[in-house]
């Protein structure tokens, strides 16, 4: 801990990652931001601020001439996954501040595109909380995978072997993915970017992962973490649904769906709908029953668009009201 506290870099990376960490709870609950767009901007000024303090070129500034480079390594051993000072030193907080870390600017793009990718579609249908404990538990199991076999050097992990990234907790939005609603499509770049099956996307990756590992593999790619945050994800995202109350979640019973679906016209409207009822977190729900009664006619007196308070949708022509 002496050389982590010696290092001015590592501090400062360790407080922005804290920073971070807060703000990706503190920004959606106050502000209704993106959970998954404030990790992966966070994420970006990690890696920039990264770049800068290790980087020779800050060091041809004037005011910093003569000053010697900071190492990296020793920046990447304190505040990446590095099992040794874990066990040793009780760097617990690694398996966090880990996620936050990215080799190049390659592994940062990879990442940083499919977390937007799938964050994004996951944190809408279950809703900025539970995606936060699928997301970080995800990489924690990853982590502790790892953990496990870095004593037996297995897959290139050794207990001084370094790794950093955010592809474990990204595997685990697939893994949730497939386990809560296995057989939606997502948007994906597949071949193109389209609406994919869940399950053809988990097969390739946990596939092509599952089979790296068995071949073991050492091409500096935590296969193995990649495999786990996927196949951890499932009891995580079992407890997460679970929680749940059906009925006072839902809130939609059968007869309200059918009344709800005798408003759309269009495919649009049938989407909305089909949204606003498979959401399981309420604020999401609420969302899409908002942007969905906005786009129907009133039933009364058929004029177009109603208010939806979170409670019930109102013409503002006619006042009748709807409560779904």
């Amino acid at each position: 801990m002496a050389d982590f506290f010696s290092s001015t870099p590592s501090v400062i990376l360790l407080l922005v990652i804290a920073i971070s960490f807060v703000l990706a709870i503190v920004l959606p609950w106050k502000k209704k931001a993106s959970a998954t767009m404030v990790i992966s901007i966070s994420i970006i000024a990690v890696f920039v601020i990264d770049l800068l303090m290790t980087s020779e070129f800050l060091y041809n500034l004037p005011f910093l001439a003569g000053h010697p480079p900071f190492d990296r390594y020793v920046v990447l051993r304190n505040i990446g996954f590095f099992p040794r000072s874990i066990v040793d030193d009780y760097t617990v907080f690694q398996f966090i501040t880990s996620t936050y870390m990215h080799a190049d600017f390659m592994h940062l793009m990879f990442n940083t595109f499919g977390l937007i990718i799938l964050g994004t579609q996951l944190e809408q249908r279950i809703g900025w909380e539970r995606f936060l404990v699928i997301y970080f538990g995800s990489g924690v199991i990853a982590g502790a995978v790892v953990l496990f076999i870095s004593p037996f050097g297995y897959l290139g992990h050794t207990m001084n072997t370094v790794s950093i990234g955010a592809s474990g907790c990204i595997f685990g939005i697939l893994g949730a993915l497939w386990y809560l609603y296995p057989r939606d499509e997502i948007f994906f770049p597949l071949i193109i970017i389209r609406k994919w099956p869940i399950s053809l996307i988990v097969l390739i990756y946990g596939g092509m992962s599952a089979l790296f590992i068995l071949l073991n593999t050492d091409d500096e790619v935590s296969h193995i973490a990649h495999f786990a945050g996927l196949v951890g994800s499932f009891p995580i995202a079992f407890l997460v649904k679970a929680r749940k109350d059906d009925k006072k979640e839902k809130g939609l019973d059968k007869l309200t769906k059918e009344q709800l679906t005798g408003l759309t016209s269009t495919k649009r409207q049938k989407l909305l709908l089909d949204r606003a009822l498979s959401s399981d977190e309420k604020d999401v729900r609420d969302a899409w029953l908002e942007e969905f009664f906005s786009s129907v006619n009133c039933p009364k007196c058929k004029g177009r668009g109603m208010n939806y308070d979170g409670k019930d949708a109102t013409c503002s022509r006619c006042g009748k009201r709807i409560r779904p």
